[in-house]
Parts: C-alpha cells; structure tokens; sequence
C-alpha cells in the first residue's frame, strides 16, 4: 500500500499522473460555436419570442397590440372562437383553395407523364411550365385580377358585362377566381420534380412488364405510380400546407373593407388572411394568435398522417 501511494506521488511530480495538459485555444471550435450562434440567436429573437408572446396574447387582450397594456381576457378569445362564424367561412374557402392544390398534382403528374413520352421539345415545355411557378405570386393574382374584371378577357370571350371578383349574384365566383389562379400557377413546380423522377425508374420494369403482356394503364399502376411515391409524398405534403396557408393571392384579389370583409360575403377569405386581418388591420393580436394555432393544429394534422403513413410503407418494404 505505501509503495502504491508513494508511485502516486512520484507520478504526480513527473507530470505522468492524473494531472492532465490544459487545452489550447482552437479557432475552429470558436468559429463553429459562433456559426451556431448567430442562427441560433436569430430564431431566438424573430421567432422563439414571437412564439412566446403568441401564447401569452392567446389569453390576453392588448390595446394597439402594446404588451405592456396586456390584460387577462378570462378566455374571451376562445370563446370568440368558438362562435365566429366568419372564422367558418374564411375555413370553409381555405379547404376549397387547399383543393386546388391537389388538382394542380393531378395536372402536374399527366403533364409530367405526356413529356416522358419522349416529346420533341421536352425542356422547352418544362421551362414554359416552370415559369408561373416562379413568378411572383402578387403579379400572378393582379394580372388574374384584370383577367376577371369589368374589362377583362374573360367577359371579352363571353360576351358578358359582369365583374366575376364582385358579382352581386354569385359572390362564389370570387373564390373560383382564385382558385384558377391557384391551378395555373402551381404545377410547374410539380412537373419538373415529375419528370426527373420518371428517369429514375429503370426501363428493364417496363419492358419485363411488356413481356408479361402489362398495356400501358397497368405500367402505369404498378411501376410508375410506386416509383414515384416518395415524389408524391413530398409534393402532397408541401401542397396541402402551401393551401392551408393562402395569403397573397386572396390579398390581392379580395382586398379587405373597412369592416374587414375579404369580397362580398368573405369569398375570398382564407384563415390566413383572416388572422391577418385581425392582427394587423384591428390590432387584435389576440385573437389572430387563437387562429394561428388552430391553423397550426391543422396543419399537424394531415403532416403528421401522412409521415406516419410513409413511415409505415417504408417498413412494409
């Protein structure tokens, strides 16, 4: 035991013990933590806060959206909630917009499969597709809203004298506007993803098919359609949210009056434009938040579905 403690004390003194050599200044960890830091403390700022005060606003009511005037409301904007049935409608109009999303796949995919078809011309018509997509969303709505005005092109085909984003007999039509809008635009995006997934399948699946006496809907059943679900997937996930989420081109085609009404009867209201129009234009930071995270809820819905499916799918195989 002495000799145990005594080699201790002797390796203590060579510097060979347990004292360990003090680490030097590393310029790349510092770098890293500060490339962490920056985007870190941005979110922080621009929207860990803002989600915080979201939450607290939910319970709260504030005069011109000042936190110091913040006051418990006793639950008043859920109850508001639960009994607005101008939040019915703007929910109603946001479903029937998320549906132009689904079209646009659907438009996105045929197109897709046409062009694979060996088509003379193939990324010229995908570059022509592309284009609406990456436009501007607000110049998009603003020439779709001359397109349906008084003096538009479509009254000009028709024959017709009726503004189809304020007509007094069928406020609907308003919702339908933007719902074309939504269709033209949309695709593009859809198309190119398409058409460079078809590639990836290997022409060996269809010709076998072809052997086994497969015609062209069968192929397109079993070997196209799988081997481009996780396409699919991505796609119907970024649609549904991109829907549920309309702002710009309800914005510009149904600008909000002075009470807050998105087009006659609030056809061109969607929930995200509502929660605008409380929050910026009534200064009721309050109930905009309660909207936010239900539209939030919503959102998880479907996302947490569809991933969940996916991930199920993905084990089966």
């Amino acid at each position: 035991m002495e000799e145990l403690i005594s080699y201790a004390q002797s390796g203590t003194e060579n510097g060979t013990g347990s004292k360990r050599p003090k680490k030097k200044f590393n310029r790349t960890y510092l770098f890293c933590w500060i490339g962490v830091g920056i985007p870190l403390l941005g979110f922080l700022i621009f929207s860990g806060f803002p989600i915080i005060v979201s939450i607290m606003a939910m319970f709260s009511e504030m005069e011109y959206n000042q936190l110091d005037t913040m006051k418990w409301n006793n639950f008043a904007n859920f109850a508001k909630m639960f009994s607005d049935a101008k939040l019915l409608q703007a929910l109603k109009v946001t479903i029937i917009l998320t549906c132009a999303q689904f079209v646009s796949l659907a438009i996105a995919l045929l197109m897709a499969a046409f062009l694979s078809q060996n088509v003379k011309g193939t990324r010229l018509f995908q570059t022509l597709y592309f284009v609406p997509y990456i436009c501007s969303t607000v110049a998009v709505s603003i020439m779709w809203n001359n397109i349906f005005g008084m003096e538009g092109v479509i009254n000009a085909i028709l024959g017709t004298d009726i503004n189809w984003l304020i007509n007094l007999e069928n406020p609907s039509t308003l919702t339908a506007a933007i719902f074309i809008s939504i269709v033209w635009q949309a695709p593009g995006y859809g198309i190119v993803m398409y058409c460079s997934s078809f590639k990836a399948i290997s022409p060996s699946l269809y010709e076998a098919a072809e052997l086994d006496g497969a015609n062209a809907i069968q192929k397109f059943r079993y070997i196209t359609l799988p081997g481009i679900s996780s396409i699919t997937f991505f796609l119907l996930l970024a649609g549904i949210l991109a829907g549920l989420t309309t702002f710009d081109a309800a914005k510009i085609m149904a600008p909000p009056d002075w009470d807050g009404n998105a087009g006659l009867n609030n056809a061109g209201l969607t929930v995200m434009y509502y929660i605008y129009i409380e929050g910026v234009q009534f200064s009721n930071m309050g109930y905009a938040s309660v909207m936010s995270w239900l539209l939030f809820i919503i959102m998880m819905v479907p996302s947490v579905f569809l991933i969940k499916k996916r991930i199920l799918e993905a084990e089966d195989k």
